[in-house]
């Protein structure tokens, strides 16, 4: 019931099936990463045991969605550089906290890093003639931050013949995904609610807390994240890091 921040790696396992997934993409993997905020006080170890545990991984991707700074990047040299030897490709967008801590250098700290930043923009994935499109947003909060995102525009890009993945840090930008051909939306940032009956208040400001779900013919997966925010322990929601597994939803298994 009781978890202190970072004393567990909780490893999630889920099966997802998408509509007309391609062949060469059946049983492609994905590592869901979210709300690691880091800070200086953050402890190495718990860092270096979950890139050691990624890195033994079988999987294709890991999918950051969001609140990775939760500090300076001045401060948290460290703990960014053990993050940086993850082996596998990992695609990052923005939360409300990397905002605020590193809005003007976010590109160059997530290169640094080695990873691929996706805010607002869409990537294709090829296997062959075989296609999965990945589509990322800034944080919903990006417009406070001069930032803006254009969603629409963004999916019109979307090839309709192509599964698509979106990363989005907030689970209400799945109101965008109505219009358009999103299979799959991966988000974080509610921690489950984190200490337990604190989900209540969050389900006023997000449609989903965590886990799968399905609006229209989109699906959402919320993880409760791996790290902790405000204060350094969680009650009766566990963090989490997921083992999503993609399977064609036609196939037989």
């Amino acid at each position: 019931m009781f978890e202190k921040a970072y004393g567990r790696l909780n490893l999630k396992r889920i099966n997802v099936a998408i509509e007309k997934l391609p062949i060469s993409f059946e049983n492609f993997t994905i590592v869901h990463l979210s709300d690691l905020h880091i800070n200086a006080k953050t402890p190495l170890r718990a860092l270096e045991n979950l890139v050691e545990k990624i890195n033994e991984m079988n999987i294709d991707m890991v999918a950051l969605t969001g609140d990775l700074f939760d500090d300076f990047t001045s401060k948290i040299h460290v703990q960014l550089e053990i993050l940086s030897h993850i082996k596998h490709p990992v695609y990052f967008v923005s939360g409300n906290h990397d905002l605020v801590y590193a809005r003007k250098i976010l590109a160059s700290e997530v290169s640094k890093l080695g990873f691929i930043l996706l805010d607002n923009r869409i990537i294709t994935l090829k296997r062959g003639a075989e296609s999965l499109q990945l589509a990322g947003l800034s944080d919903a909060f990006s417009r406070y931050f001069g930032i803006h995102r254009h969603e629409k525009e963004l999916f019109l890009k979307l090839d309709t013949k192509v599964p698509s993945i979106l990363l989005a840090h907030q689970p209400k930008d799945i109101r965008f995904t109505k219009d358009f051909p999103i299979d799959l939306q991966l988000s974080g940032h509610t921690h489950g609610g984190q200490i337990y009956p604190f989900g209540y208040i969050v389900k006023l400001f997000q449609p989903y807390l965590q886990g799968l779900h399905r609006q229209g013919k989109t699906q959402i997966f919320v993880t409760t994240g791996y790290g902790s925010w405000g204060v350094d322990f969680r009650f009766c929601v566990p963090s989490e890091v997921v083992v999503i597994t993609l399977k064609d939803a036609y196939a037989e298994h």
